[in-house]
């Protein structure tokens, strides 16, 4: 097997790997415009003291019925917003509906039905809510298919709802002023606010989000592992690094030892860029993101290519830090080979310098 049929595989996996970690970015972005609509007010330039937004609390289904089949009570929605201790918004993001598939698209319908339902361990007093809403937000895209589920659905009777349910779809638009759209196109959504027009869209400022971005990089969905590595290298190995007085001193092809606790990363990231920042006055029943299985992953492919040791298995391990120019760009590629040599086995071994050479 020739060397050309390797890279076209590996640039068939790179190609993947950026448009998940397209999926990821526009999934976190749609979670904070569509709360900031509520959130923030555009007249005062500052958040409504009586709105609280989550993101994957758990919530628990209030019901009498014994579960036969062992299934879990608890929801762990992608958005909540509570209105005033009074009314609620629960929504999932999906940043693609599937064209075919009926098991998958019910899937989906199936987790927007477990909200349907009398939920606890909302953060309000008293952990219960009078009434909630709850919203599919769908790319633009798709939404016309995940409509047309839906209606060919509801008509037969097999998907209803008894409470409020919407469908929201979005949009990234890069223009000269880029913004976020969102619209719903199908149902109502209820809200005490009244000046949330979505039925005839509203476009949320890019510049905002990405100021909102900047530390909520990471929801409780497992990312790709070049995404996550791109933030264990900038944001958590470089700063600690950057402490040694060896450091400025680098040259390209040294390197420099660093020891970590996988704990200690979970920690640096789920402080600095997860949603721990809305969770802070109610942090009850909110996941600690990012998992710590996600970041053995990541470490373990850094072991798996020489940048990195397990001292103690998955608990503690020794990065061997070198300068990388762009750090997206290198973590992607280092992803995309390893998955690339699961898909294709060369007639002739290839290592990792050989590799990187071509």
């Amino acid at each position: 097997m020739e060397y050309n049929e390797l890279e076209k595989q590996i640039n068939e996996c790179e190609k993947q790997i950026r448009d998940r970690i397209d999926d990821y970015y526009d999934t976190i972005h749609a979670i904070l415009g569509f709360c900031s609509l509520w959130f923030f007010d555009t007249s005062t330039q500052k958040n409504r003291p009586n709105i609280k937004v989550f993101q994957g609390r758990r919530l628990s289904k209030i019901t009498n019925i014994v579960n036969a089949d062992n299934l879990s009570n608890e929801v762990c929605p992608d958005l909540g917003i509570v209105v005033q201790d009074d009314s609620g918004i629960l929504g999932e993001v999906k940043k693609n509906f599937p064209k075919d598939g009926d098991e998958r698209r019910k899937t989906i319908f199936n987790q927007l039905k477990s909200y349907d339902h009398e939920l606890d361990w909302w953060p309000t007093p008293d952990g219960k809510l009078k009434s909630h809403n709850i919203v599919l937000l769908i790319h633009q895209t798709t939404s016309r298919r995940a409509q047309d589920y839906y209606y060919e659905k509801n008509n037969k009777g097999e998907i209803k709802f008894t409470r409020s349910f919407s469908i929201c779809q979005f949009n990234r638009s890069d223009q000269r002023v880029p913004y976020f759209f969102f619209q719903v196109v199908s149902g109502k959504i209820n809200n005490t606010l009244g000046n949330v027009d979505l039925d005839n869209g509203v476009q949320v400022p890019m510049e905002p989000l990405s100021k909102l971005y900047a530390k909520s990089k990471l929801y409780d969905a497992e990312p790709p592992l070049s995404y996550l590595l791109h933030l264990i290298w900038e944001h958590v190995v470089i700063p600690i690094l950057s402490e040694d007085e060896n450091f400025g001193r680098l040259r390209k092809n040294q390197n420099i030892e660093l020891k970590l606790k996988v704990d200690d990363i979970v920690e640096r990231l789920n402080e600095g860029f997860s949603f721990i920042h809305w969770h802070r006055n109610y942090p009850e029943h909110q996941p600690r993101i990012p998992q710590k299985e996600w970041i053995q992953k990541a470490c373990n492919l850094l072991v798996k290519v020489g940048k990195a040791k397990w001292i103690s298995n998955g608990e503690e391990l020794t990065i061997s830090f070198t300068k990388i120019g762009n750090i997206v760009d290198y973590f992607i590629r280092l992803e995309a080979e390893d998955q690339a040599k699961t898909i294709i086995k060369p007639m002739f071994p290839l290592d990792n310098n050989e590799l990187n050479k071509k």
